[in-house]
C-alpha cells in the first residue's frame, strides 16, 4: 500500500523577492512556497527543492486580468530516478501594489518582470503580451497561486479530482474544513500495488471517487497519448523518434499546450516498453531553466511553444512540434539518427497503418465492405493500445534470442548478469545494424539486462509476447488475416491492464466550482491552513491504516522465465548459400592433415582453404576444428604445422570485421597459449607470439565480454559439479550421471538456484558466494596473463637491451598460476600503438591496461577488495617477467623466419649444368609486360646461378596461384645489361625491399628481383661479381659448350687470348702503333712467317663510314695477336676432308666442280687460311683464274674477302659476295675514282689481273644476243625483263596471295635494255633508226654502297654498280635496343605519354629494317631469275648484311635450302664458312669484357626475315617456328660450339674443325648421298674418332669440344616431330616472292612470348618437350591451357602429332615395335588431286609478280638516281595550279587541295608551295601522272636508322613515275579493262562522263575526259582502295537511270561514287575491280 500523494504545497507569488534591490538588474521574479504538509518530510520520500519553478513554468509575473484556473503534471525526477508528479491547480489572487519607490523605479521593476515572464492571458496558455496600461499607484493587480499535489503516482485524473474540490470549497466558501480535506489526501487515502482491487473514497467534501491501480507495474499506462502523439506527427515522424530515443539522442518537444507535453513525453516513453527511460526526463521545462538543454547528457524534455526563439542555438537536439506536427532534425547531428533494420522498419510502417488507417486498403476499391456499425467503433484508447501493441511486437522481434547471450557471472548473494552483445549480434546477421549496434550500447539496455535478465522472477505481457512470439510469426506467415487479430488480443491485455472498464462502471461524484467564479471581484484571499489540524488528521489516517489489509492484491508470482527461442551457439555453423558442405570439407580435410603432419597435402589445400575463410561460418568452423585437436594444455608442433596453423589463425582473424571479430577472437584466444614450437632447449615459442598485430587485442570490450563468458562457463561447472555430486550419492548409476541427457544452461541452474534460494541456509550461501569470487578472482589472473601475453611485443628488448633491467621480482608469483611461465611473445612487426619502443615504458602501459581492465570487471563481479588488491600488485611482477622471458625467444625467433619462408624449389639442370653460387631467396617482381601472366607476378623463390643460365623459380604470391611453378631462366653468356634496383614494393605484404637487380637478356627475357632481407648485400655483390665473369670468362674454352659434355680433345691448347694493356708500357705502344696506322704513315709490321698478304685494316673513308670504330680497334688487336701463331702442316689427307665439308658438297651439286664444266673449279688456295683469313678453306674460283691470280687479288678487298661465287642458278645466272673494295683497284670499270682516295702503296699493275678475274666470272654465264629496242623508249636500264612475265621458263614465281598451280605461260618479247655511251637522260625513241639501240643487257649487277665513288659505265663488261641503301650495323644495334625495351619493359608503361607497346615497337624501326633487308634480297631474286643477271654483293667487309642477303637470296631461290638439311647447309656456308663473326656480333669475346660493345642482331634479323617467309608460305618449308626459335636462342646462349667462333680459321685453330672433318669423312650416309639422313649418336656413340684420340695413353691436357647444334637438331629431329613442319609440301622449282612491305609482316613471337611454368622451351632436357605426348591421358580430360604460362606446343598439339601418338600406341598395344614418326610420316600415300582449271588471263599474271618486280625496280631506280643525279638534272618549270580534287604532293606525299599548288608544266608533277624548292631537278619533259603517289610497299619511315631514308623514298617514288611513263597510255598491254563511267564529283557533286582505264600492271584505275586523251584527268591507286561495292540510286539528271547500277569505290582517303549506263557494265566493272584487288 502507498500514500496517494505524499506533499500538499500552497505556492504564491513572492513580492519581497520582487521588491529586493537585487532585482532591479532584470533577474526573474518568482514564486514561494507559502505553506507544505507535512511540515516535516516522509522518511521514504524527501520533499522536492525547487517546486516552485514548476508550477509556473513560463514565469511567475503579475496579471492585470484574472486568469482562469489551470492544470497540470510537471514531473520531476529525483537523485535515484525515482519519477515524483507534481499535479499542479493554478489561478490567480488580487494583490495591491502600493507605492514604495519612485515611479521611474516601479515602472522599470514591473515593466521587467512582465517582459521576461510573458503573461498567460488565456486558457490555451497563449502569451499574450498585453501592451501595460498606464500604472496608477494604487491600481489592483492579480498575482499567481498555486495549489500543488506531490506523488509517486500517476494519478493524474484523481489528482485533478482531488484539486478541484479544494479549490471549489475554497471559492465556494463551503462548509468543508479545508484541513480535513488536506489531511485526508494525505494520510487517510492509501492505494494498493498494481494488480491491486480498485479503491473508492472520498477526501470529506461529500465527493465520491474511484482508482483503479493497473494490473501490472512494468506495463506503463498511456491512456490515449499515443493515438494523440500519432495524430498529431504521423507515422513516420513518429518512427523516426523512437528511433531517436532508443538511440540515446535529445529529444525537445513545443507546444502551447502542457497537456500535450506532458502526454506526448509519457506516450514516446511508453512505446519503448519493455525499456525504461533512465535519462533525463523533464515534460515541462520551467522558462528560467532553458540552459538545461545544453546538457551533454540524452533527455526527452518539453517547453512552451513561446520560448522556442530562445532556443534557437541547439545543435544536437530533435525539435518536435506537437502543434505543427513537425520534426526537425538538425543536420550537424551526429551520428544521424539510424533506423529499424530493413525488414522491420517496412512493416512496422504497414501495420501502423493498418490501425491507423483501417479503411486504407480498401480505399481505392470499386464495391469497398460496408464499414462497421458504431456500436464496435474503437475508442481512442483501445487504438492507442493496439498501436502500442505494435511497438510491443517489434521488439519482441528485434530482441529475438536475447536471453541466449546473457552472461551469468554471480548467482550469489544476488545474481549478476552481463550480456554477450558481440554474440548475439553475430549469431543475429545484424552485425552491419546501427540502430542495434546502439542500442545494445545505451543505459536503457542495460537496465534492461538487470531487470529482465534475472530467470526466476516475475514475467509480465512483453515476456509472455516474447516466449510466443516466433509461434505468432509463424502462423502469421501461413494466414496474413491473424496479424490483427494477434495484434487486437495484445493490445485488448494492454487496455484491461489500465483497468478503464472497472473505473468507468462507478459514479463518482466531484465538486467543481459554477462557471465564471474565478471573476468574481471581492474573492478574499486562499486561507491560511492550520497545520496542527493537518497533523493530526495525517497521523490519525496513519494509525488507522496500520491494521491489516481488507483486501487482497492479486501480485505476479515469481517464475522461470521462458527462454524463448534459443541463437545458435557461437561457434555453430548456419547454412548458408556461400558455404556449400564442400568447402567446409576442404577447410576440415587441410586441418586434419597439417594435424596429421601431411604437410604437402595441406598445401595443395591452401588456396581453396583461404577462399574460404573468406566466409564467417568457415572462420567458426575452423576455430572448431582447431579446438577438437587440442588434448590438455599444450600441443606442440614442428615448424611448418606451426606456420600453418598461425597462418590459418591470421587469416580468421583478419577477415573478422566488427564484433563478428570478438568470436572468432574468443575462440581463437585459449588456443593462442596452447600451440607452440620447440625453437632451441628451454625456448618454447607459442601462437600467440604471431597473431598479436590485430587491433582486437586493444579492445578493452572484448577481454570483458570474454572474460564473463569464461566466468559463467566456471560458474556453471561449479554448479553442475555440485549437483552431479548430489545425483552420484543419491543414485548408484554412474554412467548415466557421466553423461545427461541434456546439461542445462547456465540460466536454468541460476533459475533453479534463486527458486531454492530462500530455502538455502546462510552458511551454504555464503560457501557458495564463496566459491564463486574465487572463480571470478582466478580467472582474473589468467586474463591478466593472456593479456601479458598478446600486449607486449617481442622486440620489446631490442631498444633496451643494453640498459640496466630492473632488479625487482615478486615471489609468490611462481604459485599464481601455471601458465605465466610458457607466456613467451612474439610479433616483429608490432608496435602496439607505444611511442617509444623501451621496455620499462611498455611494461608499465601494459600494466595499467591491465589494472583498468581488473577494476573494470572485479567490480562488476563483487571480488573482494583484498583480491582486487592482490591482483593489482601481481601484474607489475607478471609484466616484468614476460619481458625478461621474451629476450631468448626473440634471438631464437630471428633465427627461424618470422613466417616459414616456401621451400627452395631447385630449378632442373641439364647435364653438365652445376650451380656455382648458393641460391639467393627473393622476390620476382612484375615489369612492364603487358600479359594475361601478370597474375602470377610477384612470385617468391630464389635466383640460381649455374655455370649455363642465370634461373629463378619459385611460386606466386597470390594465394589464388600459389600451387603454380614460375620459372625464368636465360643463358649468362646472352646477358646485355645488370643493374642494381632500390625500392620494390610488394603489395601482398605491404613491404619496401631496398636491394634488387634487373637482368636483361638478348634472349628476350628480363629477369627483375627483390632480394629478401635475409639475403645480405655481400652476397649479393659476391653474385655480381660471379655473374660478371662468368658472362665473359678467359677464354672460349671456358664457355658452357666446352664444359659440359662431348668429346675429349687431346694436346689441342686454347687459343692464347693476351689480356688487353696488361703493362703501361704495352698500352702506350698500342695507342701509338694505332694512331699511324689511323694516319697511313704506318704499314704493318711483317711477321717472319708470312702467313696473310698485306693489306691495310682501316684505310680511307670506306671503312670509317662502315664500320664502327669500335670494330676496328678489335680487329687490330686480334690481328697483332693472332698473326704470331705458328702456319699449321696439312695433310693430303686433311685437305681431302675438308673438300668433304657440307659447302663443298653444296658447291659440286649447283656444279661449281671442274667436273661440271661450267667454268668453275674448287679451288685448295685458301687451305691455310693465308689468302683471307676469315674466309672458308676450300673456295670456288673461275678455271680461267688461278691460285697465284686469286692470291693477289686479295689486297685489294676489305679483309682481304675476294668476291666468290656461292650460288648458281640454272639459267647460269651467279650470285657472288665478297668484300667491299678497298680503294681504286676493283671495278675500275663499273667505278670511277674521286680522288679523295689515292694510297701510294697500290700499284698499277693489278687491274688487269682482276680484270681479268671479272672477265673469267662473267664468262662463265650464257652468252646473251643482242635485241632490238623499236616499241619501248626510257631510260637506259636493262629491265625489260622485270617488266614482262618474265623468261618462259619451268619456274614460277611464288606470291603468297595466288595459288601453286601452273598458269598458261605466255611469251612476251623479253626486250632488254642498256646503256650507251655512259649517257644518262632520257632518250626519245628513234623509228627511223631501230639498230642504233640493239645492244645486249647487263650481265652483272654490283650491289655496293653508296658512300663508294661512282664510275662512267663500260660497256665492254656489260656489268652495272648499283649503290643501295641498307640496314647496317650502326641501325640495327640501336633498333635491337629498342626492340628489346619495347618487348621486355622494365616498368609500366604510360599509355598516355604515347609509348604503348605498339607505338614503341614502331620507333625501334625493327620491322622497317627486316623490310628492307626483304626488299633488298627481293631484288637479288627478281635481278637472277627473271633479268638471268648475276648479282655481286659487296657492302661493308662482306660478313654481315653481305651474309643476310645472300641467304634470304638462296633461300628464296632454292627450295633445297628450305630443308632441314639444306638449311643447315645455307647456314654453316653462308655464315659459318664465309666467316660471320658471331663472336663479335654476340659480344662473346673474351677481351670483349672491359669493352662498352653493344651486341648485333645480324644473324638474328636473317631468322626473323625466315620466320616472315615461313609465315607467308606456310607450305614451302621443312622445319617450322620452333626451330627459328631454337637456331636463335642458341644462336647467344653457348650451349653449342657452332656460333661461338668468328671465322674457320678460329675452329681449326681450336681444332674443332679438323674433329668435324673426321667425323664427316667416317660417316657412312652423308648428307649429300643418296640416303639423305645423318647418324643419330653423339660423336662418341659414333665412333668417328681414331682410338689414339679418344685413348687415355697420352698424358697431354683434355679439353671438350662440345656439341654442335644442326648434331642435336637432327638427333631430336629422328625422335620426335617437334622441328618439323607438317604443312610441307615439297614442291620443287617455286621461287618465294614475299611481300615485303611493313603492313605484311609480323612481329615475331621469340620476342614477346614467354613460358613461365618451366622457363625458356629451347633447353628441351629441361623442359621435357621432347617427351611422347600420352593421348589416351588427355582424351576426355579438361584442361585448362594458360598462354604464357603452358609450353602450348606440348599442351594443345596439332593433329598430326595426336594422330603420329596414337599409330604409336596401338602398334605398341599390339606387341608390334614402333615405328620412328618419320618413317610412318614418309609411308603415307599423299591423294592425287586434280587441279581445278582456271583461265588466267593476262592481268592475272601481270598481279602476280608485279608487285614484287615494282620493289625491285625502286631499288634500282633510287641507286640510279643517286648515282647518276647530275645526268638528270632537269629542272622542273612551275606555274600555279588550282587542284579541285584531292591530290598528293609528290615530294611530300600529303594531301594537295584546293588554290595552293605549283604544278610542273612540262611533266605534270604536283607540289606545295613549299615543296618546290626541295623537289628533285629531274623533270622528265614529258606528261606525268597527275597526283600520282608512289607505291605503298616503299618505306615512308622518317626515323634515321630507317632502312631508306625519305630523300631515297622520294626518289624511288619518282623515278617509277619515269619508269612507268616510257609507256604510251594507248598499248594495249596496259589495259586490262576500260569503258565510259559517270563519276561523282568531290566538292560540288555532280555527275561527269569519264573514260576510265583499268591498269593492272601499274595497279591504278585512271581516268580521262575522252578516249583519246593521253594525259588523265584523276588517277586511282589500287593500293588504296579497301572495297568496292554496289550502291544506293542518286539522282544524276539522266533520263532512264538503271537503279542497278551505282557502285562504290572506297578508297583510304575518300570514297568514290560510279555510275555504268546499265546493271551488266556495273558488275562487270566491279568484277574486274576485285580480281586485281586480290
Amino acid at each position: 500500500m502507498s500514500r496517494l500523494a505524499d506533499y500538499f504545497v500552497i505556492v504564491g507569488y513572492d513580492s519581497d523577492k520582487e521588491k529586493t534591490a537585487s532585482n532591479v538588474g532584470g533577474q526573474p521574479t518568482c514564486g514561494k512556497i507559502v505553506q507544505r504538509f507535512p511540515e516535516k518530510d516522509w522518511p521514504d520520500t524527501p520533499f522536492i527543492e525547487g517546486i516552485e519553478w514548476f508550477c509556473q513554468p513560463l514565469g511567475w509575473s503579475l496579471s492585470y486580468e484574472k486568469q482562469e484556473p489551470k492544470f497540470f503534471v510537471s514531473v520531476l525526477t529525483d537523485i535515484d530516478a525515482n519519477k515524483h508528479y507534481c499535479a499542479c491547480l493554478s489561478f490567480h489572487e488580487a494583490v495591491a501594489i502600493t507605492q514604495t519607490r519612485s515611479v521611474d523605479d516601479e515602472d522599470e521593476t514591473i515593466g521587467s518582470s512582465r517582459l521576461l515572464g510573458a503573461t498567460p492571458s488565456s486558457t490555451d496558455g497563449i502569451a499574450a503580451a498585453t501592451t501595460p496600461a498606464p500604472i496608477t499607484h494604487h491600481s489592483v493587480m492579480y498575482a499567481p497561486k498555486c495549489l500543488v499535489l506531490i506523488s509517486r503516482l500517476d494519478c493524474a485524473d484523481t489528482f485533478k479530482n482531488c484539486l478541484g474540490t479544494i479549490y471549489t470549497v475554497y471559492i465556494e466558501n463551503l462548509a468543508y474544513g479545508l484541513e480535513t480535506l488536506i489531511g485526508n489526501i494525505l494520510g487517510c487515502i492509501q492505494v494498493p500495488p498494481a494488480g491491486g482491487p480498485q479503491v473508492r473514497f472520498s477526501i470529506g467534501a461529500g465527493d465520491k471517487q474511484s482508482l483503479q491501480p493497473p494490473q501490472s507495474s512494468s506495463l506503463p499506462t498511456t491512456g490515449s497519448g499515443v493515438h494523440f502523439l500519432f495524430k498529431q506527427l504521423g507515422i513516420k515522424n513518429v518512427l523516426i523518434l523512437l528511433c531517436a530515443v532508443m538511440t540515446e539522442n535529445k529529444i525537445l518537444f513545443l507546444s502551447k499546450c502542457y497537456w500535450h507535453l506532458t502526454d506526448s513525453c509519457r506516450a514516446l516513453v511508453a512505446l519503448m516498453y519493455p525499456f525504461r527511460y533512465t535519462h533525463v526526463y523533464i515534460p515541462i521545462l520551467p522558462a528560467p531553466l532553458t540552459e538545461v538543454l545544453s546538457t551533454p547528457t540524452p533527455f526527452i524534455m518539453g517547453i512552451h511553444s513561446s520560448l522556442q526563439t530562445e532556443i534557437t542555438d541547439l545543435l544536437d537536439v530533435i525539435v518536435v512540434d506537437l502543434d505543427g506536427g513537425l520534426v526537425t532534425i538538425p543536420e550537424s547531428l551526429t551520428p544521424p539518427v539510424p533506423i529499424l533494420p530493413s525488414p522491420l522498419w517496412e512493416q512496422t510502417q504497414e501495420l501502423l497503418s493498418m490501425i491507423l488507417f483501417p479503411n486504407l486498403a480498401q480505399a481505392d476499391l470499386a464495391f469497398p465492405t460496408p464499414e462497421r456499425p458504431s456500436s464496435l467503433a474503437k475508442t481512442d484508447a483501445q487504438i492507442d493500445k493496439e498501436l502500442r501493441a505494435i511497438f510491443m511486437r517489434l521488439f519482441a522481434q528485434l530482441l529475438q534470442g536475447y536471453r541466449s547471450c546473457l552472461t551469468i557471472i554471480r548467482i550469489h548473494p544476488k545474481p549478476v548478469i552481463t550480456f554477450h552483445k558481440a554474440g548475439f549480434l553475430g549469431a543475429r546477421d545484424l552485425i552491419e545494424s546501427e540502430f542495434l549496434f546502439r542500442v545494445l550500447d545505451s543505459m536503457f539496455f542495460t537496465t534492461f539486462v538487470n531487470e529482465r535478465g534475472p530467470p526466476w522472477r516475475a514475467s509480465d505481457a512483453w515476456d509472455e509476447l516474447y516466449s510466443s512470439m516466433n509461434e505468432l510469426l509463424k502462423s502469421e506467415a501461413q494466414n496474413r488475416n491473424l496479424i490483427l487479430t494477434h495484434i487486437q488480443e495484445l493490445g485488448r491485455v494492454l487496455y484491461e491492464n489500465e483497468g478503464t472498464l472497472a473505473h468507468t462502471s462507478y459514479a463518482q461524484k466531484v465538486l467543481r466550482p459554477p462557471e465564471g467564479a474565478f471573476q468574481r471581484i471581492h474573492q478574499p484571499a486562499f486561507p491560511r491552513i492550520s497545520s496542527e489540524k493537518v497533523e493530526l488528521i495525517i497521523q490519525e489516517g496513519i494509525r488507522k491504516n496500520g491494521v491489516p489489509q481488507r483486501f487482497h492484491v492479486t501480485r505476479n508470482q515469481h517464475r522461470i522465465i521462458p527462454m524463448g527461442p534459443r541463437l545458435p551457439e557461437a561457434l555453430d555453423v548456419r547454412p548458408n548459400v556461400q558455404n556449400s558442405a564442400r568447402r567446409l570439407e576442404v577447410l576440415r580435410i587441410c586441418v586434419s592433415y597439417i594435424f596429421e603432419n601431411r604437410i604437402t597435402d595441406a598445401r595443395k589445400l591452401l588456396p581453396a582453404v583461404m577462399r574460404t575463410l573468406m566466409h564467417r561460418d568457415a572462420r567458426l568452423i575452423l576455430c572448431r576444428e582447431f579446438f577438437g585437436y587440442v588434448h590438455g594444455n599444450k600441443a606442440v608442433l614442428d615448424h611448418q604445422q606451426f606456420e600453418l596453423v598461425v597462418r590459418f589463425m591470421n587469416k580468421a582473424l583478419h577477415k573478422s570485421s566488427g564484433v563478428d571479430e570478438y568470436t572468432v577472437a574468443a575462440a581463437l584466444l585459449p588456443m593462442s597459449t596452447i600451440f607452440c614450437r620447440k625453437l632451441s632447449t628451454g625456448v618454447v615459442q607459442f601462437a600467440y607470439t604471431e597473431i598479436q598485430d590485430h587491433a582486437i587485442w586493444k579492445n578493452l570490450q572484448f577481454w570483458e565480454s570474454t572474460f564473463f563468458q569464461d566466468v559463467q562457463g566456471q560458474i556453471k561447472a561449479l554448479y553442475l559439479l555440485h549437483r552431479r555430486q548430489n545425483e552420484h550419492q543419491k543414485e548408484a548409476n554412474c554412467v548415466l550421471d557421466e553423461v545427461p541427457l541434456e546439461e542445462p544452461t547456465a540460466l536454468e541452474i541460476t533459475a533453479e538456484q534463486l527458486r531454492k534460494s530462500p530455502t538455502i541456509e546462510e552458511e551454504k550461501k555464503a560457501e557458495l558466494a564463496k566459491s564463486e569470487e574465487s572463480t571470478l578472482y582466478s580467472q582474473a589472473i589468467h586474463f591478466a596473463n593472456r593479456m601479458v601475453s598478446l600486449l607486449i611485443p617481442l622486440d620489446v628488448n631490442v631498444d633496451a637491451a643494453s640498459k640496466p633491467k630492473p632488479a625487482f621480482r615478486l615471489e609468490e608469483n611462481q604459485s599464481v598460476s601455471n601458465s605465466i611461465m610458457g607466456s613467451h611473445s612474439l610479433s616483429e612487426h608490432s608496435d602496439e600503438g607505444f611511442e617509444e619502443n623501451n621496455a620499462l615504458e611498455i611494461g608499465v602501459t601494459v600494466g595499467k591496461t591491465i589494472s583498468r581492465f581488473i577494476d573494470c570487471v572485479c567490480t562488476e563481479g563483487g571480488v573482494t577488495s583484498e583480491h582486487i588488491r592482490n591482483l593489482h600488485d601481481m601484474v607489475p611482477g607478471v609484466v616484468h617477467m614476460h619481458i625478461e622471458s621474451l629476450e631468448p625467444v626473440y634471438l631464437e625467433a630471428k633465427r627461424h623466419p618470422h613466417v616459414q619462408k616456401p621451400k627452395i624449389q631447385t630449378p632442373c639442370l641439364l647435364p653438365g649444368e652445376d650451380l656455382v653460387t648458393d641460391h639467393l631467396r627473393c622476390f620476382l617482381m612484375p615489369d612492364g609486360r603487358e600479359d594475361e601472366t601478370q597474375c602470377l607476378i610477384p612470385a617468391e623463390g630464389a635466383l640460381f646461378l649455374t655455370n649455363y643460365r642465370v634461373v629463378f623459380k619459385g611460386s606466386p604470391c597470390d594465394p589464388l596461384f600459389c600451387e603454380q611453378v614460375i620459372v625464368r631462366t636465360f643463358p649468362i653468356a646472352s646477358m646485355l645489361k645488370e643493374k642494381k634496383v632500390s625500392v620494390l614494393y610488394l603489395a601482398h605484404l605491404d613491404q619496401t625491399l631496398t636491394e634488387g637487380l634487373q637482368l636483361r637478356s638478348s634472349s628476350f627475357q628480363l629477369i627483375k628481383v627483390a632480394f629478401d632481407p635475409e639475403v645480405t648485400p655481400e652476397q649479393i655483390e659476391s653474385f655480381r661479381k660471379i655473374l660478371s665473369k662468368a658472362r665473359h670468362p678467359f677464354d672460349e674454352f671456358e664457355y658452357f659448350a666446352f664444359q659440359s659434355y662431348g668429346t675429349m680433345l687431346q694436346g689441342v691448347a686454347p687459343l692464347k687470348t693476351k689480356e688487353k694493356y696488361s703493362t703501361l708500357k704495352g698500352f702506350a705502344k698500342k695507342t701509338l702503333l694505332r694512331g699511324a696506322k689511323k694516319a697511313g704513315l704506318l704499314q704493318k709490321p711483317q711477321t717472319k712467317r708470312k702467313l696473310v698478304s698485306d693489306y691495310d685494316y682501316g684505310s680511307g673513308a670506306d671503312a670509317q663510314e662502315t664500320q664502327s670504330i669500335d670494330d676496328e680497334l678489335e680487329d687490330l688487336d686480334e690481328f697483332e695477336t693472332q698473326n704470331n701463331a705458328m702456319p699449321r702442316l696439312l695433310t693430303t689427307k686433311d685437305v681431302e676432308r675438308m673438300r668433304e665439308r657440307s659447302y663443298v658438297q653444296d658447291w659440286k651439286r649447283l656444279g661449281f666442280d671442274a667436273e661440271s664444266q661450267r667454268g668453275f673449279r674448287i679451288s685448295n688456295v685458301n687451305t691455310s687460311y693465308a689468302t683471307c683469313r676469315s674466309y672458308p678453306a676450300i673456295i670456288v674460283a673461275p678455271v680461267q683464274c688461278s691460285d697465284a691470280a686469286i692470291m693477289h687479288l686479295g689486297r685489294c678487298f676489305k679483309g682481304q674477302r675476294i668476291p666468290l661465287p656461292t650460288w648458281r642458278h640454272a639459267n647460269g645466272a651467279l650470285l657472288i659476295r665478297g668484300g667491299q673494295p678497298n680503294s681504286k683497284s676493283v671495278i675500275g670499270m663499273l667505278k670511277n675514282t674521286t680522288g679523295s682516295n689515292t694510297n701510294a702503296h697500290h700499284d698499277v699493275t693489278h687491274y688487269p689481273e682482276q680484270d681479268k678475274y671479272f672477265l673469267a666470272l662473267i664468262n662463265t654465264m650464257p652468252k646473251l644476243t643482242p635485241l632490238a629496242l623499236n616499241q619501248y623508249s626510257g631510260m637506259n636500264l636493262s629491265m625489260s625483263s622485270l617488266m614482262a612475265h618474265g623468261p618462259c621458263d619451268e619456274r614460277q614465281p611464288l606470291t603468297p596471295e595466288l595459288s601453286r598451280k601452273h598458269k598458261n605461260n605466255l611469251d612476251v618479247s623479253d626486250g632488254s635494255k642498256s646503256s650507251q655511251g655512259g649517257k644518262g637522260g632520257t632518250m626519245k625513241g628513234n623509228s627511223k633508226n631501230p639498230t642504233a639501240h640493239a645492244f645486249r643487257k647487263m650481265r652483272l649487277y654490283a650491289l655496293g654502297e653508296k658512300s663508294q665513288a661512282k664510275s662512267n659505265m663500260n660497256v665492254d663488261f656489260c656489268a652495272d654498280f648499283i649503290p643501295v641503301d641498307y640496314p647496317d650495323i650502326r641501325q640495327s644495334r640501336p633498333a635491337f635496343k629498342k626492340l628489346i625495351r619495347a618487348c621486355m619493359p622494365s616498368h609500366n608503361t604510360n599509355e598516355a605519354d604515347g609509348q604503348s607497346f605498339a607505338k614503341m615497337v614502331e620507333q625501334s624501326d625493327w620491322l622497317q629494317q627486316i623490310s628492307s633487308l626483304m626488299q633488298l634480297s627481293g631484288a637479288v631474286v627478281d635481278l637472277i631469275e627473271l633479268q638471268e643477271s648475276s648479282v655481286m654483293l659487296s657492302l661493308e667487309d662482306g660478313s654481315d648484311v653481305t651474309a643476310q642477303l645472300s641467304s634470304i637470296a638462296q633461300l628464296c631461290l632454292d627450295p633445297y635450302y628450305r630443308t632441314l638439311d639444306g638449311f643447315r647447309v645455307l647456314v654453316e656456308k653462308e655464315w659459318l664458312a664465309f666467316g660471320h663473326r658471331f663472336a663479335h656480333r654476340s659480344n662473346l669475346k673474351p677481351s670483349h669484357a672491359n669493352t662498352n660493345i653493344a651486341f648485333a642482331p645480324t644473324f638474328l634479323q636473317f631468322l626473323d626475315v625466315v620466320h616472315q617467309l615461313l609465315r607467308q608460305f606456310p607450305m614451302a618449308f621443312e622445319f617450322n617456328d620452333f626451330y627459328l626459335r631454337f637456331l636463335a636462342y642458341h644462336s647467344v646462349s653457348c650451349r653449342f660450339r657452332t656460333f661461338l667462333f668468328d671465322c674457320e680459321l678460329e675452329r681449326s685453330d681450336s681444332g674443332i674443325a679438323a674433329m668435324e672433318d673426321k667425323r664427316g669423312s667416317l660417316n657412312a650416309k652423308h648428307i649429300f648421298g643418296a640416303g639423305g639422313m645423318t647418324s643419330n649418336g653423339s660423336d662418341d656413340e659414333c665412333n668417328v674418332y681414331p682410338l689414339d684420340i679418344r685413348s687415355q695413353r697420352t698424358p697431354a691436357p683434355l679439353s671438350r669440344i662440345g656439341h654442335s647444334i644442326f648434331d642435336y637438331i637432327e638427333r631430336q629431329h629422328n625422335k620426335t616431330p617437334i622441328f618439323y613442319n607438317f604443312l610441307y609440301s615439297g614442291d620443287k622449282g617455286i621461287t618465294l616472292r614475299p611481300q615485303n612491305n611493313v603492313a605484311a609482316l609480323d612481329l615475331w613471337s621469340y620476342y614477346t612470348n614467354e613460358e613461365l611454368a618451366q622457363g625458356a622451351p629451347y633447353d628441351l632436357e629441361v623442359t621435357t618437350v621432347d617427351d611422347e605426348i600420352d593421348l589416351s591421358e588427355m582424351k576426355g580430360k579438361r584442361m585448362v591451357i594458360t598462354a604464357g604460362y603452358d609450353n602450348m606446343e606440348k599442351c594443345n598439339p596439332n593433329a598430326y602429332v595426336c594422330l603420329l601418338s596414337e599409330v604409336k600406341q596401338a602398334e605398341t598395344e599390339r606387341g608390334h615395335l614402333p615405328q620412328k614418326w618419320l618413317q610412318v610420316w614418309n609411308s603415307l600415300e599423299v591423294p592425287q588431286l586434280e587441279p581445278a582449271a582456271r583461265n588466267a588471263s593476262l592481268g592475272n599474271i601481270f598481279v602476280q609478280t608485279h608487285q614484287h618486280k615494282r620493289s625491285t625496280l625502286e631499288i634500282i631506280m633510287k641507286g640510279r638516281l643517286a648515282g647518276y643525279q647530275d645526268k638528270y638534272f632537269h629542272p622542273h618549270r612551275f606555274e600555279k595550279h588550282p587542284y579541285t580534287t584531292p591530290t598528293n604532293c609528290n615530294h611530300c606525299t600529303k594531301l594537295l587541295w584546293g588554290p595552293v599548288g605549283y604544278r610542273c608544266m612540262d611533266c605534270g608533277n604536283s607540289y606545295h608551295e613549299k615543296c618546290t624548292e626541295h623537289s628533285m631537278k629531274n623533270c622528265t619533259k614529258y606528261k606525268a601522272i597527275d597526283g600520282a603517289v608512289g607505291p605503298p610497299n616503299v618505306n615512308m619511315s622518317q626515323g634515321d636508322t630507317a632502312s631508306i631514308a625519305s630523300s631515297a623514298a622520294t626518289t624511288a617514288r619518282t623515278s617509277s613515275h619515269h619508269f612507268y611513263n616510257q609507256f604510251s597510255s594507248n598499248v594495249a598491254e596496259n589495259r586490262t579493262h576500260e569503258g565510259h563511267l559517270y563519276k561523282r564529283g568531290a566538292l560540288l557533286k555532280g555527275w561527269k562522263q569519264r573514260w576510265f582505264v583499268l591498269d593492272s600492271i601499274k595497279h591504278q584505275l585512271r581516268y580521262y575526259d575522252t578516249s583519246e586523251d593521253t594525259a588523265p584527268k584523276g588517277i586511282i591507286e589500287l593500293a588504296e582502295v579497301q572495297s568496292v561495292t554496289a550502291a544506293q540510286p542518286a539522282q544524276i539528271g539522266a533520263k532512264g537511270v538503271d537503279e542497278k547500277g551505282f557502285f562504290d569505290l572506297k578508297t583510304s582517303k575518300r570514297t568514290y561514287n560510279f555510275y555504268a549506263i546499265n546493271a551488266n557494265l556495273a558488275q562487270e566493272w566491279i568484277e574486274k575491280l576485285q580480281a586485281c584487288l586480290q
